[in-house]
């Protein structure tokens, strides 16, 4: 068994999750998941599927990948070396010695088409001019319009009236009555912390109402659990293990006086709230035991 191994299988059964659980998150087989926790990569399809499920082990259990890389490297599989395919002389002499095409041979389509191109445009040049000499001469040989005189006696009159326009009445404005805003209220921040444990109090005088949003396009789906005071309590709604399970993680009408909520990952989690009220997460602690204690409003 190897220090990798034993470490990830800690995390594993710290986080309460199951072998079962680890395969349907995954896709990895469970006897691979096995070997893994127990060093025997020789069980593994290969070197480099090795460091690949340990990869997306890790990140299943809300682990910093690089940094599990690093303090274990002594124990990862050494990765399988490419073969170099080397070139034999003949093979090489070949390509080398390939006769080149003639610099003739290589201009002689650019040029035809250049030409080409070049009687084209002295083609369209002169029809051009063909098309304005028509339209000069067909212009000079047009006849004039005789002028066209206007009896006075046709004219309109310089005095006469113009009826007067009335000036448009101004409408009387509207009073506009502004809306009562809806008071926004803040996030709700953390009371205290002690390693991945995170308490918040929640100013409620009968129930709490709790709602976890998970982010769609989270990579692992993160675990959720929710229960009423410890690990022991009883279970306030399913957890959620994976993609397809219900979400958001909703919690109705709990009387307890503090509830507890186990993260996997707190990168899938999108946002919390509690009473109509969101709290303010904490990003950099990948996996966290956020405790929601009941107190009195003011």
């Amino acid at each position: 068994m190897t220090e990798l191994g034993t470490y990830l299988k800690e995390q594993r059964e710290t986080l309460g999750v199951s072998l079962e659980q680890i395969q349907s998150t995954t896709k990895i087989q469970k006897r691979y998941i096995v070997a893994i926790e127990e060093g025997a990569y020789d069980q593994l399809p290969g070197a480099f599927y090795a460091r690949a499920f340990i990869k997306t082990y890790a990140e299943a259990l809300g682990l910093d990948v690089d940094e599990v890389f690093e303090t274990y490297k002594r124990d990862l599989p050494e990765p399988e070396a490419q073969p170099v395919v080397e070139l034999s002389r003949r093979a090489t002499y070949s390509k080398s010695t390939a006769p080149k095409k003639s610099v003739a041979k290589r201009w002689i389509p650019n040029i035809i088409i250049i030409l080409l191109i070049f009687a084209i445009g002295v083609a369209l040049y002169y029809a051009l001019q063909n098309f304005l000499d028509s339209s000069d001469k067909a212009n000079t040989t047009a006849p004039k319009q005789s002028d066209v005189t206007i009896d006075e006696g046709d004219a309109p009159s310089q005095e006469t009236d113009v009826p007067a326009t009335e000036e448009p009445k101004e409408e009387p404005k509207e009073e506009v009555t502004e809306e009562p805003k809806e008071e926004v209220k803040k996030p709700l921040v953390a009371k205290t912390t002690s390693g991945q444990d995170i308490t918040y109090e929640v100013p409620a005088d009968k129930t709490m109402d709790v709602s976890i949003s998970i982010k769609k396009d989270a990579s692992p789906s993160p675990f959720v659990g929710v229960r009423d005071t410890s690990l022991e309590g009883e279970a306030l709604a399913p957890e959620h293990i994976n993609a397809s399970d219900p979400n958001p993680v909703v919690v109705k009408d709990a009387k307890t006086d503090l509830i507890r909520i186990r993260i996997g990952s707190i990168k899938g989690i999108d946002k919390i709230v509690v009473n109509d009220q969101e709290l303010k997460l904490n990003r950099s602690l990948l996996v966290q035991n956020i405790y929601l204690k009941k107190v009195a409003t003011p």
